[in-house]
């Protein structure tokens, strides 16, 4: 942050170069640059917050499918024991 003393010599450097007509449409100007600045940095934090919303929404996609496929690999695999143990005992009898 810039302290009181540099703010003040700031504003007397700047009255000495633009002069006392010149200072008022320098604010003018300043501000409306900051204003839009603002302005850009509000559009770009809420395209980030738009991105990170899609991306979360993607990662949850792949670990639902993740987990989808995990769970038809589990019941693939006990259907084919059930049916293992059931030809064993067919052929115990």
């Amino acid at each position: 942050m810039i302290g009181s003393t540099e703010l003040i010599a700031i504003l007397i450097a700047a009255l000495f170069l633009f002069g006392p007509k010149k200072l008022p449409e320098l604010a003018r100007s300043l501000g409306s640059a900051v204003g839009e600045f603002k302005k850009a940095q509000r559009a770009a934090e809420l395209q980030l917050t738009e991105f990170d919303a899609y991306t979360r929404k993607a990662e949850n996609k792949i670990t639902l499918k993740d987990k989808e496929e995990d769970k038809e690999k589990h019941e693939t695999s006990l259907q084919e024991k059930e049916e293992s143990k059931e030809k064993t005992d067919v052929k115990t009898t």
